[in-house]
């Protein structure tokens, strides 16, 4: 009877215990990655940027102003000026940046959208997770930068099992996908 209740508990503390990745589980390390916030740069002096600034409406709304003609004095000086209206997209830049006239400036955020799928590999100790993000609090500056909003964009991420638990890996090696 003894004998019983030891291997009753031991498969009752072995079963509680499992290290398989959940989709919940990896939903939470998902969750404490993002929201992420995506910047761009805006090279002020730039007369290409200053183009690219007359082919969007940030003038018409608001954001900026645009110097359209410089004389051979001026040259090196900005193009783009940032009107108050645009003060709650303009993020903290480098000195280094600020010296060559250039202004980040916040385009959107990602947030996590769900898990699409799983795949578990190596014995359940490694794992490729599918899932999707969406953009949110899309800025007026989305307009000149590359950047394509699409309502769901999903991507893969690799998991691996340390001691202490799961962990998203930034750049899985070359074994990572071997079995």
């Amino acid at each position: 009877m003894k004998t019983l209740s030891f291997i009753v508990a031991a498969i009752l503390f072995i079963s509680c215990g499992s290290k398989k990745l959940t989709r919940e589980h990896a939903a939470e390390l998902f969750k404490a990655k993002y929201p992420v916030t995506i910047d761009w740069d805006i090279y002020t002096a730039d007369p290409d940027h200053a183009a690219r600034a007359l082919d969007t409406k940030l003038e018409q709304e608001g954001y900026i102003t645009l110097k359209r003609k410089q004389t051979l004095a001026e040259i090196g000086t900005p193009f783009i000026f940032f009107t108050d209206k645009a003060q709650p997209y303009l993020m903290e830049t480098p000195e280094k940046d600020k010296k060559i006239m250039v202004q980040k400036v916040k385009l959107a955020e990602q947030h996590f959208g769900e898990i699409t799928g799983m795949q578990m590999l190596k014995n359940d100790k490694k794992a490729i997770v599918e899932y999707t993000y969406v953009y949110k609090n899309v800025t007026p500056f989305v307009a000149i930068s590359n950047l394509k909003i699409e309502p769901k964009e999903s991507r893969k991420a690799y998991f691996a099992l340390y001691d202490d638990g799961w962990r998203i890996v930034d750049k899985p090696d070359l074994d990572f996908l071997v079995e």
